[in-house]
Parts: C-alpha cells; structure tokens; sequence
C-alpha cells in the first residue's frame, strides 16, 4: 500500500476545508474552555479533554458551512467526509469513556501539578 505524501494528502482534504477549519476551532475553543474550567486539575488532560468533546460539534457546524458553499464539494468527497465524521465522533465518545480521574491522579504523582 503506497504511503500518500503531504502534498497528496493536502489534494484530498484541500475540498473540503471548511469543515477541517471549523473543526479546529472547535477544538480550539474547547481547549481554552477545559482550561478555564478545570475538571481533572491537570493542564494536558484538561485541555484534552475540552478539545476532544468539542471536535464531533465542531465538524458538525463545518458540515453545515460546507453544504451552505458548496453542496457539490461534499457529495464529491463523500468517503473522506465520513472517515473523518467517524474520527470526530469516535474522539469526542471517547473523552466521556476514557478514565482520565485516573491518568490525572498518575501523573500528579509523576511528574507534579505541571502536566
């Protein structure tokens, strides 16, 4: 299976960057949020955590933005559209299922209130 350069991977996500871009900011936004409401006490697992939940809405609205400009643009990357729907989604259910009391409490021993 041949590897795709970043140039070849940029020409496949190129189309469809208004979700890419919404996406991030979402995730953006939700890491400044995790921070500013701490829930696990630990600056990587908060942030985490607040970027995590926010992707799946965040490539939600991008859809939205997308169909908006450009409804052709997703029928014709329909299968880059769904794996990367998939990923947001699997991402986001994870932050909830994943036990980061847990990683918090082993990194606080670790390494201290840094991380």
């Amino acid at each position: 299976m041949k590897t795709l350069t970043l140039t070849e991977q940029w020409e496949l996500i190129k189309p469809i960057w208004r979700i890419l871009l919404a996406t991030m900011i979402f995730q953006i936004i939700g890491g400044i949020v995790g921070l500013s409401y701490p829930l696990y006490g630990m600056l990587l697992i908060d942030l985490w955590f607040g970027s995590a939940v926010s992707t799946a809405p965040g490539f939600l609205i991008g859809v939205v933005w997308q169909s908006i400009n450009s409804p052709k643009i997703i029928r014709q990357n329909l299968l880059i559209v769904a794996i990367m729907g998939i990923m947001c989604v699997v991402l986001t259910i994870s932050a909830f299922f994943m036990p980061l009391e847990q990683m918090a409490s082993g990194l606080n021993q670790n390494f201290g209130k840094f991380f």
